[in-house]
């Protein structure tokens, strides 16, 4: 045991969950380092470091490793959400033995009667995730498990479930193998104006997960009015066009029917696409297409694309399929934002293709490129099949330099 380091799993916190090689383990420590809720499973052991303050607690730990042996006591098993991702980084040249325990996780599915395999599991425990992540995962998943926070309670949880996702039933584990232990199960709507333990896990059950189908959205899956929209093989090249991420912030300027505002989004399933339209009825029509894709990454934001720009998040990608007069104003505010965001604009029209093609090839962009896609589609005429070409269509790109560099 000597100047080892060991990551012990402590259970849900009840000192009868955790294992005997666990409590083996800790006896024959030198030292322990434990958060506040854990002391009381090891109040009997001499030389306890409380883990508070981290960068601190990690100094401790390494004068107690030049001495002897140091375990980190760890919340419910040291494989989910735990510390031991941030002690492989301090301590890159150690080796550090684990010792898994029983998480809440497995605790909650057994109160729930449910298996966990196959199981989606999500944390809003201390880090950052978004809301449409959240309601991608229940939709598209039988089973999701979700780790709650002060933020994201399972009140929060529920009130976001209960709009979007009213249909799935949700278990809420508060005190796990506490005395104090409480199960709670319903709908969204149930339990969303209830009070819960904000360190609380939950379980999302969808019997009915929607399944997508594979491959890029086809024409003939939108709703369809008179609204224009880009059409499946000019989308597919703006999509590949635009080099999108999966965590990309996407602005689609001139929306329409929502065609590339959804193509996009089901590339970035951790970004987030802003969809600008300036007429109410294209907006209704995004809006019906968002909800028959089950999309919940795309926000549809209704007025002038000048002006609705401003207050955007600032992107990462851009697309201006649509802007009338504003295209100068639009690409000129792109452009004071900052350097590297990605601008890919279409035109059929030649005041569109000139004036985007003179902006977007000077001093405030780079990497500049062109092309004119032409498409011919299959057209019966009588007994024979011609080859009817569609409106050919300019297809731009650029990348916007840093303020400093207007070379």
């Amino acid at each position: 045991m000597s100047n080892k380091l060991f990551v012990v799993g402590a259970g849900p916190g009840n000192q009868s969950y955790m294992t005997e090689a666990a409590k083996d383990v800790l006896r024959a420590s030198d030292c322990v380092v434990a958060a506040e809720r854990h002391l009381p499973l090891v109040s009997w052991h001499s030389n306890v470091i409380l883990l508070k303050n981290f960068e601190e607690t990690m100094k401790k730990a390494e004068r107690e490793l030049e001495k002897g042996s140091v375990s980190f006591l760890v919340s419910g098993d040291p494989g989910i959400y735990s510390l031991l991702p941030l002690l492989k980084v301090k301590f890159p040249s150690r080796r550090i033995d684990v010792l898994p325990g029983i998480s809440s996780l497995q605790c909650l599915c057994a109160s729930a009667s449910e298996t966990w395999n196959g199981s989606a599991i999500l944390s809003g425990h201390g880090k950052e995730i978004r809301e449409s992540v959240i309601l991608e995962t229940a939709d598209s998943n039988r089973s999701t498990v979700f780790f709650c926070g002060n933020d994201k309670n399972p009140s929060w949880l529920c009130s976001l479930l209960a709009e979007k996702l009213p249909h799935v039933k949700v278990t809420v584990g508060e005190n796990l193998s506490y005395e104090n232990e409480r199960i709670t199960c319903g709908s969204p709507a149930d339990l969303k104006d209830k009070n819960f333990d904000s360190l609380s896990i939950a379980l999302i059950i969808n019997e009915n997960p929607y399944v997508r189908e594979e491959g890029r959205p086809r024409d003939c899956d939108f709703i369809r009015t008179d609204v224009p929209m880009t059409r499946e093989e000019v989308r597919s090249v703006i999509i590949d066009k635009l080099r999108l991420k999966k965590d990309s912030v996407i602005w689609d300027i001139g929306s329409g029917t929502g065609s590339i505002s959804i193509a996009a989004a089901l590339e970035c399933p951790m970004g987030e696409v802003h969809s600008v339209e300036c007429l109410h009825e294209a907006s209704e029509l995004e809006k019906l297409n968002i909800d028959k894709f089950h999309i919940f990454n795309i926000k549809v934001h209704e007025g002038m694309a000048a002006e609705v720009i401003k207050n955007l998040p600032l992107p990462s990608h851009v697309f201006i399929g649509g802007s009338g007069r504003e295209l100068c104003d639009i690409l000129s505010h792109i452009s004071s934002l900052q350097g590297g965001i990605r601008i890919v604009v279409s035109g059929v029209t030649l005041r569109t293709i000139a004036n985007a093609s003179e902006l977007l090839s000077g001093g405030n962009y780079s990497d500049f490129d062109c092309i004119q896609l032409n498409v011919s589609r299959a057209k019966k005429i009588g007994s024979s099949t011609i080859m009817a070409a569609q409106n050919p269509i300019m297809i731009m790109s650029a990348v916007t330099k840093d303020k400093g560099d207007k070379r």
